[in-house]
């Protein structure tokens, strides 16, 4: 693995992803970090901070994998905490945390009243709404005649997103959400590509560039209480506009910090999570766009910024003596560089590359690659090839 460590402690992450390998990066100077994940094409298997055990590493997200994990944490002399590092991992938590516990520690985050509820889209704008937490008007429609009704009422472009937007990314064409402009759109769009209008929910766009995104890593501590809040601007994101990040900077944004704070501890949520705010140009305010219960894919920026919200939390977990949080650097960017050049093309073209070639500094770090982690690097190139060409497959998308 090429690190020397006091084994404090055994981390497991499940999904090794960019996200995955952003809490291998930030952990694995506290012991070693176990990686699950089946998908064998995910960087994160490929990586220098991960341990592959054969009797766990390929295994699916089902019950009988979390009372395996905990009859193995069960056998270790220090303690044993999980991580999950993508939706699907967080439902698994959720569904079988009366069998990990107590030998696997996992956050209070992850039952169905917190984690579950920001999961699902609809019940977590409902969840705002009652709170009087400023979010997009926001609506699930039963029927076309509702699709209708909300944009006649809210106007177009509107936004279409899947209540769970991780069981839909292969129809959508690995894309988050659909923005229709016209009526025509919205219906080709509900009738062709959602079909049943019930599993997404219509919401306001709220106008503006990019670079009105602010977003924050949260940890907030086991009793509830709001430990440190790193705060950054998404300066591009893939796929553009309405994608997951693919240049994120660090930036002192008092308001998002404040927001961040106030809204996570309204909603009673624990563990770590990524909030995602935009300004309104209409307004000049912050308004809530969502919030992740659990680390984001650009995580790995505040290890960059030297500060270290994974190790915390999993140091808070395990019960072993806490590392001080320190301040965020400012200026530090993460990208999703295989991603990033891609957006950079689909705003500009091969111009838009070389001009951000020549005018932004280079990362402090990137999702996948390092060169001090070769094999990961490698991996994510072919991880990356494989998403395009599934992502031009004749049909994809189309019911």
């Amino acid at each position: 693995m090429g690190h020397s460590h006091p084994n404090l402690l055994t981390t497991i992450a499940v999904s090794l992803t960019g996200t995955g390998l952003a809490v291998a990066r930030d952990v694995s100077p506290l012991g070693p970090v176990i990686g699950i994940d089946a998908d064998r094409s995910r960087p994160g298997r490929y990586s220098r901070h991960v341990q592959l055990l054969p009797e766990f590493s390929n295994r699916p997200l089902d019950a009988q994998l979390a009372d395996d994990l905990a009859q193995f944490a069960s056998r270790q002399d220090h303690p044993v905490v999980l991580v999950p590092a993508a939706d699907d991992a967080c439902e698994w938590v959720i569904a079988q945390r009366d069998r990990l516990l107590p030998h696997v520690r996992v956050s209070a985050g992850y039952t169905q009243e917190r984690a579950g509820m920001l999961l699902d889209k609809s019940a977590f704008a409902q969840r705002c709404r009652a709170l009087s937490i400023d979010v997009p008007a926001t609506f699930q429609p039963a029927s076309m005649a509702d699709v209708r009704a909300f944009a006649k009422d809210v106007g177009l472009p509107c936004i279409v997103k899947p209540r769970a937007g991780h069981k839909w990314r292969d129809r959508l064409s690995g894309q988050k959400l659909l923005v229709p402009t016209t009526l025509a759109e919205l219906e080709h769009a509900m009738t062709h590509i959602v079909g049943d209008p019930s599993a997404v929910v219509l919401q306001e766009l709220v106008p503006g560039p990019e670079s009105n995104l602010g977003v924050g890593a949260v940890w907030t501590d086991e009793t509830g209480r709001v430990r440190h809040v790193l705060t950054a601007r998404k300066i591009r994101q893939f796929p553009r506009q309405f994608g997951s990040g693919s240049r994120v900077v660090t930036e002192d944004l008092p308001e998002v910090a404040k927001l961040s704070a106030d809204v996570v501890a309204a909603l009673d949520y624990r563990g770590l999570c990524g909030t995602e705010f935009k300004r309104d140009e209409r307004t000049n305010r912050w308004r809530l766009i969502e919030i992740n219960p659990r680390p984001t894919l650009w995580y790995d920026l505040c290890r960059a910024a030297g500060t270290h919200l994974i190790q915390a939390h999993v140091e808070e977990l395990a019960g072993v003596p806490q590392t001080p949080i320190a301040p965020q650097a400012n200026g530090v960017a993460w990208t999703y560089g295989l991603r990033d050049v891609v957006a950079l093309g689909q705003a500009g073209g091969v111009g838009a590359v070389m001009h951000a070639l020549r005018q932004e500094a280079w990362a402090q770090t990137d999702a996948v690659m390092a060169w001090d982690d070769p094999r990961a690097t490698l991996a994510s190139v072919g991880h990356f090839a494989l998403q395009a060409l599934a992502h031009l497959r004749p049909g994809r998308g189309e019911k």
